[in-house]
């Protein structure tokens, strides 16, 4: 993860976000997205590694340099000095310091076309940016990939936020969750937009992408409200496990904490230019 802008809000919390990661939900987080990237790979025919992709908002790299871990080259694309020096720092703590480069910028940054990548993150950066640049945020992800190549996005879920507020905090929680078009994030204390799964949906399709995979991360997590026992290694194994079996199940998929698309850019003559 990483911020749209460099914003000081993201560059001064850091250990927020890191504490974040190690909690069991970031956990599950992690474990699903990985799952959901090797699968990538596969599909693009580099199981054994050897990907170019490019994390934009990868933040301090922990997409990355699992991704790097697995012998792809991956460029992370982040505003914040801090969080670059992070992603480089765990790259050689991994022993993956020479497949993974860091850029400073943003998803601004990416031009039209042309950027020739196998594979394109943007994950949980879509619902810090304005809903007005939605549609040309999608178009420069899609440019950078090559055809055949995939883009993945993932961001909140703002319908499972409605339902995981009524369980830990009651019906009017939801209610006043179900009425508002933002949602509070606690680890950089600030509010995001809401953003539906469908809504990135179209801007891929209009982009010329074709979506090729829905997931979602914490189907079960969030709504177990007590979190005492996801410490216990074992009840944290079985969830991890049950996480990953529902990751791409209907009708589980529109209840996970957090939404992932992932869609390919056509190949050949027959691809579409928009």
């Amino acid at each position: 993860m990483g911020a749209a802008r460099g914003d000081d809000v993201f560059e001064e919390r850091l250990a927020q976000w890191q504490a974040w990661c190690e909690a069991p939900w970031g956990r599950l987080r992690f474990s699903v997205v990985r799952e959901t990237l090797r699968r990538q790979a596969e599909a693009l025919g580099a199981a054994g590694g050897g990907l170019r992709v490019l994390d934009v908002g990868g933040g301090d790299g922990r997409d990355a340099v699992a991704l790097a871990r697995a012998g792809h080259h991956v460029t992370v694309l982040d505003p914040a000095p801090s969080w670059l020096a992070e992603a480089r720092r765990r790259a050689e703590s991994a022993g993956v310091g020479e497949r993974l480069v860091t850029v400073e910028g943003s998803i601004d940054d990416l031009g039209p076309a042309g950027g020739g990548f196998d594979l394109v993150l943007c994950h949980f950066v879509v619902h810090y940016r304005p809903a007005e640049t939605g549609a040309a945020d999608v178009r420069r992800l899609a440019g950078a990939v090559r055809p055949g190549g995939r883009v993945s996005v993932m961001a909140p879920n703002p319908a499972a936020r409605v339902i995981g507020r009524l369980v830990r905090e009651g019906p009017e929680a939801a209610l006043e969750q179900l009425a508002r078009d933002d949602m509070e994030s606690a680890t950089f204390a600030t509010t995001a937009r809401a953003v539906p799964p469908e809504e990135v949906e179209g801007l891929l399709v209009d982009a010329g992408l074709e979506v090729v995979g829905r997931y979602a991360a914490r189907v079960a997590n969030d709504y177990l409200a007590d979190d005492t026992p996801k410490t216990d290694p074992d009840y944290f194994a079985a969830l991890e496990r049950l996480e990953l079996a529902l990751c791409d199940q209907e009708p589980f998929i529109g209840l996970g904490a957090l939404w992932q698309r992932v869609a390919q850019r056509p190949e050949g003559p027959g691809a579409r230019e928009r």
